[in-house]
This record gives C-alpha cells, structure tokens and sequence, in this order.
C-alpha cells in the first residue's frame, strides 16, 4: 500500500498522462495514442480507492467536453452511450485493484489480466456505442461487430504501449531493490 503522497503522485502522473493523450485513440504522426486504458488499469493497482476512481473519470470527461468544444469529430462521441465509460473504466480499475491485492507482482498474471479487462473493456464500450449512440442505426449487432473488431488490435496496442514499460520499470526496480 502506498502511502497518502506516493498516492498523490501517482494521481497527478496518471492526470498529466490523461490530459496529454486523450485526443487521440489510436495516435497519428503527431499525438501519442490515448493512454486512459492504461491509467484507469494502472490507477486502480496504485491508488485503489474510489476516490482516483472519481477524479480520473472527471477528467476524462471535462477534456472530452473541451475537445467536443473545439472538435467536431469529438462532439459525436458525447451521445447517450457515453455513459458506458463508466462500467468500461471502472472493469479496468476493478482489475488493477484486484492485481494490487495480490501481494506480488508476476508479469505473466498482469499481462494476463490486463488483456481479459481491457478486451472487456473494448466489448463494453463497443455494446454501449451499438445501443445507445444512435450513429448505427443502419447495422445488425453482427455486422457491427464484424465493422468494429478492427479497432481491436489498435485498441489493446494502445494500452499495451504503456503498460509494458510500466511493468519492465518496476519488476526492474523491484529486483534492483531486492539485491540492494
């Protein structure tokens, strides 16, 4: 368990890495690939409360309103299924609480787990934007899911280009410590 100010810091690296990548789901030649997967994984191992639960989904909203302000493509994203970010990220924070609960840290396991929660994550996502958005009106659940399933590699590259530095950095530090 980290302590209030390890907690903290943590908090506020998770926010500047939200804020600073949240334009973008997949990337392109000048904007980093959305890393909100990562942070609601890597928030629920580390902070583990329902409180950086709040404010990550707080921010993730006021910089999706902002983008909808100045973007058109973003406003589409602000439909009724909007409302399916929060069982999609809470499915993440929910596996990272339960990978910080298990005392040790196998990279195997949290590869493992981070790829069932962020492929639930996708299909979580994906269902609510089927029945809620009102933008596929046109497609059987079928064809929808044919049309999105090429999104998926993209989707779990995303979140997989932070998380694997994440756990090499500190299953590295782990061990340098260990030996110190």
């Amino acid at each position: 368990m980290l302590t209030l100010k390890h907690r903290l810091l943590v908090l506020l690296g998770l926010t500047l890495a939200m804020a600073a990548t949240r334009m973008s789901h997949f990337g392109s030649t000048s904007l980093l690939p959305d890393a909100s997967l990562a942070v609601f994984l890597v928030g629920g191992l580390a902070l583990q409360s329902l409180w950086g639960f709040s404010v990550l989904m707080a921010l993730a909203f006021g910089v999706d309103v902002l983008s909808a302000k100045t973007a058109v493509e973003a406003g589409w994203c602000l439909t009724p299924a909007y409302w399916g970010l929060l069982p999609t990220y809470g499915l993440l924070w929910l596996a990272g609480r339960w990978m910080g609960r298990q005392g040790r840290f196998e990279l195997l396991t949290s590869g493992g787990v981070s790829l069932v929660a962020v492929t639930g994550a996708f299909l979580i996502s994906n269902a609510f934007w089927y029945a809620l958005s009102n933008t596929v009106t046109d497609l059987n659940a079928l064809e929808y899911a044919t049309a999105v399933a090429r999104y998926f590699p993209p989707y779990l590259g995303s979140a997989f280009l932070y998380l694997v530095p994440l756990w090499l950095a500190w299953k590295l530090t782990h061990r340098s410590s260990l030996a110190a």
